[in-house]
């Protein structure tokens, strides 16, 4: 019994650690490729939409997420179009809905 408390704490930290590197990574590539481009931090950014919203977002290769902020500019719309954005969206998501509207955590980017 022991053997399979001790296994099913290894594993739920594993995944665990592996949702919080995939956080960690979205919030990296926001503050240093998608910032830049949309002009507002990670903060503003994540507040703009609940968990749920996100999570519609970025359904069917985020392509209400491409719609909605490939508006913002030319720039923004061509990068969202690349293998590059196709790439990190997952990681982007992670962190969206992790620090989402609804969330008690906010990102602490610039």
């Amino acid at each position: 019994m022991r053997k399979l408390i001790c296994v099913v704490i290894f594993c739920s930290s594993f995944l665990f650690a592996n949702e919080q590197n995939s956080i960690n990574k979205g919030l990296t590539y926001y503050k240093y490729i998608l910032k830049p481009l949309l002009g507002y931090d990670g903060l503003v950014f994540t507040k703009k939409y609940t968990q749920k919203e996100w999570e519609v977002l970025f359904e069917n290769d985020a392509k209400e997420f491409i719609a909605l902020f490939g508006k913002e500019s030319q720039e923004v719309n061509t990068f969202l179009h690349t293998p590059k954005f196709k790439s990190i969206a997952n990681d982007v998501k992670s962190f969206a809905v992790y620090y989402a509207k609804d969330s008690t955590v906010s990102p602490h980017c610039e």
